[in-house]
């Protein structure tokens, strides 16, 4: 045997010899045996085998009965693209991952459309995550940890959990475990919560505002962690991602040239330092979240409600310890961790009981959680008292001058929300009366101003 090749063979202990098809034992079983006779030893380890592919009814493939997926075709796509379409090596790829190869698997045209489905979901989420980063400097603009907002910490917390399972899952060549770990994580905590409610913070704050830099932290942070899991699985798009990472165009960048040269991310420890008591109450957050959006749906329903930005909640929840702590992140005051950040409406008030919840309230939802979730959780919807502030869209009594024209820049309500400006293309200077500090640009504002 050649020096730098292993012997005997090294592969993953993941499925026994006593299924494997029979012309498969006996190559496996003659192996062994001329391996033992001639160096006493077996010329592997271990072994690991799969299943046959079949097609997505679960029928073997078979040339007379058309049913044949050729990897060729669904790489670059057949002759009818509208039938076949080009998904490229990453999609079968991930496709291989998917599936649990230690038995049977299937492929087909619809199989492969729902792989496709969470490609795309995270493509679309790595490009949201560069597109975030584009002003970040870590050497600079970093946040320590101890100094970030309470949400901040819980989803370094769960991306730490994934990180751990993807580890794990790698080094027992369960692959498909780390498919769903990523996938479930960037479908849920990810992309459904934190993203969808640091927008805000992301778009409207200050650039150099301690809620935006905190967030864009952890953002690379999470980005880091995904590229190092799934380069093995879709190295295509991770090596996209990471070329076009926003540090490359820095001239004292450390970023490796390649996602393969960059190792494991591994998590930091601090980020796993969250109590149990307080991820606790964090995976009770998505239940009353939910019971809010149904409260929210049902005036949507009704042609009553547009924005749930038009809305204030009044809220009770009838577990003690998830309602202290829902206190507690409303009184945070750091424009992340308040409830109506996290909720996306203009006001959150907690009510101390139900009946106070829902007094004078437009609608009343009460959906039961479970005694181990945050147990019965209240919901009054009202109609946000104020003005329409046109910087952050939240209504509030605050909001001291609002011009519907928008002739003039209005004056931003009292959280003083300053963009950071991006893609107006209208650059005409803005008279005098202009409050707003920095560079900035928004929906509702027509101008940019210097």
């Amino acid at each position: 045997l050649r020096d730098y090749l292993l012997w005997p063979n090294q592969c993953p202990d993941m499925c026994s010899l006593y299924h494997l098809p029979a012309f498969l034992t006996g190559w496996f079983q003659s192996s062994l045996l001329t391996s033992v006779a001639a160096t006493g030893k077996a010329p592997y380890k271990q072994v690991l085998t799969h299943g046959f592919v079949l097609d997505e009814k679960g029928n073997k493939m078979s040339k007379s009965l058309g049913n044949v997926v050729d990897p060729r075709v669904v790489i670059t796509g057949g002759k009818d693209e509208r039938k076949d379409p080009p998904y490229g090596a990453d999609v079968l790829r991930l496709w291989v991952a998917s599936v649990d190869y230690s038995t049977d698997v299937m492929i087909g045209s619809g199989i492969l459309k729902q792989v496709a489905e969470a490609y795309r979901k995270l493509r679309g989420t790595l490009r949201f995550l560069l597109g975030n980063l584009a002003d970040f400097n870590p050497a600079s603009d970093a946040v320590p940890y101890e100094q970030l907002p309470a949400v901040d910490k819980w989803l370094l917390a769960k991306h730490a959990q994934v990180m751990a399972e993807v580890q794990e899952a790698y080094e027992t060549y369960q692959f498909r475990r780390v498919f769903q770990s990523c996938v479930n994580f960037v479908s849920g905590e990810l992309s459904s919560f934190y993203l969808d409610t640091a927008k805000d913070r992301m778009y409207i704050q200050d650039r150099n505002s301690h809620s935006r830099r905190s967030c864009q932290t952890v953002q690379a942070a999470v980005l880091q962690g995904l590229l190092s899991s799934l380069a093995p699985l879709v190295p295509h798009m991770a090596e996209d991602a990471w070329l076009n990472h926003p540090q490359h165009s820095s001239s004292s960048s450390s970023l490796p040239a390649s996602v393969f040269l960059a190792g494991w991310a591994a998590p930091d420890q601090q980020w796993s330092s969250m109590s149990d008591a307080a991820l606790g109450c964090w995976s009770a957050l998505p239940a009353v979240r939910e019971a809010v959006t149904k409260g929210l749906e049902l005036l949507r329903a009704h042609k009553e409600l547009g924005s749930s930005l038009e809305a204030s909640v009044t809220l009770h929840v009838s577990d003690p310890k998830v309602a202290s702590w829902l206190a507690d992140l409303n009184l945070a005051g750091n424009a992340a961790d308040e409830l109506k950040y996290l909720f996306i409406t203009s006001s959150v008030q907690l009510a101390d009981s139900a009946e106070a919840a829902a007094a004078g309230a437009w609608v009343t939802k009460t959906v039961e959680t479970g005694y181990d979730v945050a147990g019965v959780v209240t919901v009054g919807v009202h109609k946000a008292a104020g003005s329409k502030c046109a910087r952050c869209w939240m209504y509030s009594t605050q909001v001291s001058w609002l011009v519907s024209s928008l002739v003039f820049p209005p004056t931003p309500c009292v959280t003083l929300h300053v963009s950071h400006g991006r893609n107006n293309k209208n650059t005409q200077s803005p008279p005098a009366a202009c409050q707003h500090s920095g560079m900035h640009s928004h929906k509702h504002c027509k101008y940019v101003c210097q």
